[in-house]
């Protein structure tokens, strides 16, 4: 039996006579991997064809009034995605007014199913009411090489209902797959401590590096401030004399200090750590992080660690994130680091 396969492009469909319908794939030589003569043996013999979109449509509304969509969203430091409400709508919500009636129009988008799928697989996706299915599972065995028949026939539906399912779910969380892509392609690398340095803002880095302020600094900048803005300062008040204590001055720049230690620890050094058994447990995370790291370099991923402790993976990949930099902070404090160390 021949078998083969291929991600060709539907490039045309002909409507011939006698209800015969010709479709026109294309693809290229190298895309079918050595196949070209099982092919082309295939010529003028029925096959068993299916084909799956790799590309999504989607609806978004715009309104007429911007050329904007009427929905945005946001992405938090753990990657959830939360839609923003515009500040008109938040105002209405507050004050109790009923809701303006904006004008809008449908305009149909495209994206790549590859950027939904990880969207859903990584467990960042909503759940609606009215698809009570684990899109997220169904989605991750379709990958793993599972057919749409295998997973209809364990929900006792038909391979086309499930298939029409998955295609609303995905057309639905598409938006909110995009924005997320977007926070991954930035965050999904660990900077490290030269870059860092880079992303603060030059005036910091300059009164880091260069010429740090002193409190008396800043408060004759205040002075002269407000001698700028048309406000007499009092000539017998001194400009660097100060009111209250500088306690929280203080611990804010002790903080400082150790965060800045911190930052200079590499990704490799802080996992080191941990997976020597020397980092501190904390309390308010249920997981040996220990294990989860080993299970990681091992090639696990987050959901199947997620699934095998009966949480939701956003969750662990969150608390993993806050538990590197707590160990970070401590291991500072261990070294007794100074800003700006090596």
């Amino acid at each position: 039996m021949s078998y083969m396969e291929f991600k060709p492009l539907v490039k045309k469909m002909n409507l011939k006579p006698k209800g015969v319908v010709e479709i026109i794939l294309e693809s290229t030589v190298s895309e079918l991997k050595g196949n070209f003569e099982l092919l082309s043996s295939m010529l003028d013999k029925q096959a068993d064809v299916s084909l799956d979109s790799l590309i999504v449509n989607y609806n978004v509304a715009i309104n007429t009034n911007t050329n904007k969509p009427v929905i945005n969203y946001k992405v938090d430091d753990t990657g959830i995605v939360q839609e923003v409400k515009p500040e008109g709508e938040q105002l209405e919500a507050e004050l109790g007014l009923p809701k303006e009636k904006i004008p809008t129009k449908e305009e149909q988008k495209e994206a790549e199913r590859s950027v939904i799928d990880d969207f859903i697989r990584e467990g960042f996706a909503p759940q609606f009411d009215d698809l009570p299915y684990d899109f997220q599972s169904i989605i991750s065995r379709k990958q793993a090489g599972e057919t749409y028949m295998k997973i209809a026939t364990e929900l006792e539906m038909s391979s086309g209902k499930i298939v029409e399912l998955v295609d609303e779910y995905r057309s639905r969380v598409a938006p909110m797959a995009l924005k997320w892509d977007e926070w991954r392609k930035g965050t999904d690398k660990p900077k490290d401590a030269s870059e860092k340095e880079a992303d603060k803002p030059v005036e910091q880095a300059d009164t880091e590096s260069k010429n740090p302020i002193s409190p008396d600094d800043e408060v004759a900048n205040d002075a002269d401030q407000e001698e700028t803005e048309g406000s007499t300062p009092d000539p017998e008040q001194p400009a660097h004399e100060e009111s209250g204590d500088n306690t929280n001055e203080g611990d804010d720049q002790e903080a400082e200090k150790q965060d800045d230690a911190a930052a200079s620890i590499d990704t490799e050094k802080i996992e080191e750590f941990i997976l020597s058994g020397q980092a501190p447990v904390f309390d308010k995370f249920p997981f040996d992080f220990q294990a989860v790291l080993q299970r990681k370099r091992e090639g696990e991923t987050w959901i199947k660690i997620a699934a095998s402790l009966s949480v939701n993976s956003t969750k662990i990949q969150a608390d993993w994130r806050e538990y590197k930099k707590l160990v970070a902070e401590h291991m500072a404090k261990q070294n007794g680091e100074e800003p700006g160390a090596a």
